[in-house]
């Protein structure tokens, strides 16, 4: 187990676990004082830290006996943070953004059906999922900070290089080349979701049946069943009170990812807690303040709720009227300061309900 794994193991009842996604808190007990002999009904969780957040699984104390697994899966999250992160400058990405407007790159196998993957759904989104948007975020502050507004020249200059039709692909030699000197990769929306998945097959290879796991919270892959439901149930936020719960939605053996706007009179600083536009280089703003897409790929699922927070609410509906494979919940804000408005998509109706 590498020096850097950080993992403790806790015990929650159920009634706990609709909340473990906004506080972390309630009736459970931490590695300390945890029961020698947990009782029915109750919780292990796992974790460790890794891509700036928190990766935990979670999985019924009758299954405790799976705890090295578990443990063993989460290294796999390290192990992709050293391949996929801009902080990095030895990573095989911060490798392709410096070589690869050069000369031809290759690239790990499965690295390149993310970036393949990544292509595919910038298709089509039409842009708003976009991978090649690492010189938007610098040119804002957004990566590394602090924080600023770009003169629109800045803006201008690196969107020259933006866009996945800049990233040569060849399947036959898992290769790559950038064409243009502007173009650089960053996986932050779509990397958590891709760990994750990463590590549900391990899971699923070792025999683990039935667990949740969650990276930073926003992003969760569900395999199986509790004894209490028929999947495992979590817990929406009110993207502008994370006090409170909005909506219970229940997973069955699929993943979920919300991504959140702030308001521009919410936000500390220029651009805090904005979502840049990458096709026009501006942060995104309107009354849809978050999205929640549930599908079976934990990736999918991270790329696309950032995407359809991009597109707004009448091009997120088209959107996914015409993908039946996914579901989402919508959150709106309906003109008072913490007022909002609920819509789903493509979620059967006895696995959602809304709270408020």
């Amino acid at each position: 187990m590498s020096a850097d794994f950080h993992s403790r193991r806790d015990f929650l009842r159920p009634d706990t676990i609709g909340k473990l996604f906004s506080t972390v808190s309630g009736r459970e007990w931490g590695a300390h004082s945890a029961p020698t002999e947990p009782s029915a009904g109750m919780l292990c969780r796992t974790g460790v830290d890794s891509m700036a957040t928190r990766f935990e699984i979670l999985f019924e104390a009758i299954d405790l006996e799976h705890t090295p697994t578990a443990e063993k899966g989460l290294e796999r999250v390290l192990d992709l943070e050293k391949q996929m992160t801009v902080y990095r400058d030895d990573s095989e990405i911060s490798i392709l953004n410096r070589e690869a407007f050069h000369r031809e790159m290759k690239v790990e196998k499965r690295l390149f059906g993310l970036l393949e993957l990544s292509n595919d759904l910038w298709r089509e989104t039409d842009g708003a999922f976009d991978i090649t948007i690492h010189e938007l975020l610098k040119v804002w502050g957004v990566y590394k900070g602090p924080t600023r507004i770009p003169s629109n020249e800045e803006i201008l200059e690196v969107l020259e290089g933006r866009g996945c039709d800049k990233v040569s692909l060849d399947r036959n030699t898992k290769s790559t080349h950038f064409k243009h000197p502007k173009t650089a990769l960053n996986l932050a929306a779509i990397g958590k979701g891709y760990a994750l998945d990463r590590v549900s097959e391990e899971l699923l290879g070792n025999g683990m049946e039935h667990f949740l796991l969650h990276g930073g919270q926003s992003s969760l892959y569900a395999k199986g069943s509790t004894t209490w439901e028929e999947g495992w149930l979590v817990h929406l936020l009110h993207p502008l009170d994370y006090k409170t719960e909005i909506a219970k939605v229940l997973l069955q053996n699929q993943s979920m990812s919300t991504s959140v706007l702030i308001p521009e009179r919410f936000r500390e600083g220029p651009v805090s807690g904005h979502i840049i536009d990458p096709r026009t280089g501006h942060p995104v703003d309107g009354k849809l303040l978050s999205v929640s897409v549930l599908m079976r790929s934990a990736a999918e699922a991270e790329a696309l709720s950032t995407a359809l927070l991009v597109m707004g609410l009448d091009k997120a509906l088209e959107y996914c009227e015409k993908h039946p494979r996914l579901g989402a919940v919508f959150t709106l804000e309906n003109g008072t300061d913490c007022g909002i408005e609920i819509r789903t998509i493509g979620i059967a109706e006895d696995c959602v309900e809304v709270l408020s």
